[in-house]
């Protein structure tokens, strides 16, 4: 037992918390569940001589075989944009991390220029970046959308202490900066802006899956007591939700698919059950055409999507 952050609430409440790995298909915009981890209590972390921090870069590094046959990328929300965090996956991973940083996130100018003839170091930095006011000659426009301008550029962060390639995040509405940004990076400092925001905008996904096994298969129904209980529980419940999705949402042309919904796939299945009842004590014969479009009709009543 231990706290989690509430997004409903904006503020941690106590109750168990649950990190999910979770991979995200970037084609098809959407999340399939990978695994649920369990985080220990405070107590337990102290007593193993680690931070909150430091035990979420060690589960990434224990899986770091598996996560790797995946994908190279790992993406993380702007929690994680810590040196306690990222360097660890450097070092000891082949992953290369994108997450979003503070607004006011202290980055430097990579110094351009030629030697300065002075002892020491080279001179890498050259002015700090102004985040309400980039400087658009030196970050470059990389992606543009009716909403969204992308700049990209590779800089250097104080609180990371390595170089980033930034992808700068403006929104507008109708031909006008609205004023609102977000500060993604990535520790790849080859990889194209416009990917660095197309991967972090798919993260997002991973909180649907959270939401359809809250409302729909039982996330935090258990009652049980042992760790290997709640994380069976835990992940058989994410699972559900992507094996629905599995069944009844990628098999889909694209062109016919409409946003998930685990609401109707449990729909779909409390429906048959009573369908399946009527028809047998009915002994209706769906070999009949105009029987069997009836009994298909019976199964979407009450679907949500139209």
């Amino acid at each position: 037992m231990g706290t989690f952050w509430s997004g409903a609430s904006a503020k941690a409440l106590k109750g168990l918390e649950i990190g999910g790995f979770a991979v995200v298909d970037i084609d098809n915009n959407t999340a399939m569940s990978l695994e649920a981890v369990q985080t220990p209590s405070v107590k337990e972390l102290r007593q193993a001589g680690k931070t909150l921090v430091t035990h979420y870069a060690s589960i990434v590094i224990e899986r770091k075989q598996e996560l790797e046959s995946i994908s190279n990328y790992f993406v993380a929300d702007g929690y994680f944009a810590k040196q306690e965090f990222v360097n660890p996956l450097l070092e000891q991973t082949q992953l290369r991390v994108i997450s979003k940083m503070r607004k006011d996130a202290n980055l430097y100018y990579l110094y351009q220029g030629p030697p300065t003839g002075k002892k020491g170091r080279p001179k890498m930095k050259d002015g700090k970046i102004n985040m309400k006011n980039i400087d658009k000659r030196r970050l470059r426009m990389c992606y543009e959308d009716e909403d969204t301008k992308v700049y990209q550029g590779i800089v250097y962060s104080v609180t990371l202490k390595i170089k980033v390639k930034l992808a700068y995040v403006e929104y507008w509405k109708n031909g006008k900066f609205t004023g609102q940004y977000v500060v993604l990076f990535s520790t790849d400092i080859a990889l194209n802006g416009e990917l660095i925001y197309r991967y972090y905008k798919g993260r997002f996904q991973i909180e649907f899956l959270f939401r359809d096994a809250k409302q729909f298969a039982g996330l935090t129904h258990s009652q049980a007591r042992s760790e290997n209980k709640l994380h069976f529980h835990f992940n058989a419940s994410l699972t559900a939700v992507s094996i629905a999705k599995a069944i009844y949402y990628l098999p889909l042309e694209k062109h016919l698919r409409k946003s998930f919904s685990m609401s109707d796939v449990k729909t779909l299945h409390l429906n048959k059950i009573v369908a399946d009842r009527i028809f047998s004590n009915l002994d209706l014969d769906r070999s009949c055409e105009k029987i069997n479009q009836v009994y298909w009709d019976a199964l979407w009543l009450g679907k949500i999507a139209s």
